[in-house]
């Protein structure tokens, strides 16, 4: 009797095995499918670059200079500039409504590459001197020795490419 009792208790560790390895082979498989069918690629990834802002008080306009890094497209990007609790962004759809101009002034297309520059141009605000975007009722007004900071971020992902500070 004693020996029938010790058949049955070992028969139990091989079904234990066979079940803990049936469960990460579906877990496995399950990563593997997942993967296979595209769950990575969710996240899209923001390009990275080097960007320097120059603000032209007289001009009413900022040059944004590329200085290395991943390229970007000035169609699929947008300019944020705040101060304070102020803040605005813009892209070259709000061309003629909200700024002047946004748009290459060196290089040729619309790829921003190393060595390459845009800007985005504002109106004169009058009285005093600065730089205007927006539009009556949701505008800013960007004036001499007000710190800015400035991001340039990607539409299509809604990260940053590159940020700062500069000083009109």
């Amino acid at each position: 009797m004693i020996h029938a009792l010790q058949n049955r208790e070992s028969a139990v560790s091989p079904v234990v095995g066979v079940m803990l390895m049936l469960v990460v082979t579906i877990i496995i498989a399950a990563v593997v499918s997942a993967f296979a069918g595209g769950f990575s690629e969710g996240a899209k990834k923001a390009p990275q670059s080097t960007v320097q802002a120059t603000p032209d008080i007289n001009e009413h306009m900022v040059t944004f200079e590329h200085n290395g890094g991943d390229p970007f497209s000035l169609n699929e990007i947008e300019v944020v500039f705040q101060n304070k609790d102020l803040k605005i962004a813009l892209s070259p759809k709000d061309v003629g409504t909200s700024c002047v101009a946004f748009n290459m002034s060196s290089g040729s297309g619309t790829m921003v590459k190393a060595g390459y520059s845009f800007v985005v141009q504002g109106s004169d605000p009058g009285s005093t001197q600065g730089i205007v975007y927006g539009q009556s009722g949701n505008s800013m007004t960007l004036k001499a020795d007000d710190r800015i900071t400035w991001i340039v971020v990607d539409k299509r992902s809604s990260k940053a490419i590159a940020t700062g500070e500069m000083v009109l």
